[in-house]
């Protein structure tokens, strides 16, 4: 990393500090056609980007030794541990099995490895928990309020409020009942300012959903970043 490269690095982490974002490693961690959105509070310790465009929630923290690979958005308030790969290749990019071998011949091959279309960017709701190493697989959508438990292997769809675990993860669970889930949902809490939050009774959905009667939208912050720029959204 040049002179230059190292200044505009520190000078961006220092204006994101002063609008309440943390991106641990800078836009020097950014994909080089990267494109990322963040909201006020987000706050990314992972150096490992590969993604073309991203989004991430207000108050969303993703920790270190993170991986943020074949993903597009990741909503509010959602919680992601150390060691996470959000956005694994199934197969069939790096090491097609239908080849004569599964060594990545084809990075230069006269013949390379068609991409698949089909297989979109992970997308992560709201208020979701991610526990430690687990592994998310492109193409995937986690519902808002779901929990994947640490080191599972997430290789479809998880449902709203769901909770799931294992070797491929299976559901275990859900959060809440079905009304009680529906109402949290079509309630739309966490477009609720965090300090807002902060004064409700959490701990009781039913007097949550109560409370927030009434309580107008947050209006977080919002910059749009690039390796070598910075701005906030007008």
């Amino acid at each position: 990393m040049g002179l230059f490269a190292r200044i505009r690095n520190q000078m961006s982490k220092s204006w994101l500090r002063r609008i309440d974002i943390k991106l641990s490693f800078g836009i020097n961690s950014i994909p080089r056609n990267g494109r990322m959105v963040l909201e006020e509070g987000a706050s990314i310790h992972s150096r490992i980007m590969k993604f073309q465009e991203l989004r991430v929630g207000a108050k969303t923290y993703i920790r270190s030794g993170s991986e943020l690979l074949n993903v597009r958005e990741i909503g509010r308030f959602c919680s992601i541990s150390n060691n996470v790969v959000i956005g694994q290749s199934k197969g069939g990019h790096g090491h097609p099995m239908s080849w004569v071998s599964t060594y990545p011949f084809q990075l230069e091959a006269a013949v390379p490895a068609a991409p698949d279309p089909s297989l979109q960017g992970v997308r992560i709701g709201h208020d979701v928990w991610i526990g430690r190493e687990a592994m998310i697989m492109e193409g995937v959508n986690i519902g808002t309020g779901a929990v994947v438990a640490g080191r599972s292997v997430v290789t479809r769809d998880v449902p709203e409020y769901a909770v799931v675990a294992g070797i491929p993860a299976r559901l275990i669970r859900y959060r809440h009942p079905p009304q009680l889930a529906a109402r949290l949902l079509a309630s739309r809490w966490w477009e609720i300012h965090e300090a807002d939050l902060k004064k409700m009774p959490m701990n009781d959905p039913e007097d949550f959903l109560e409370s927030i009667k009434g309580q107008r939208s947050a209006k977080y912050r919002t910059c749009i970043l690039t390796k070598s720029s910075w701005r906030l959204v007008e």
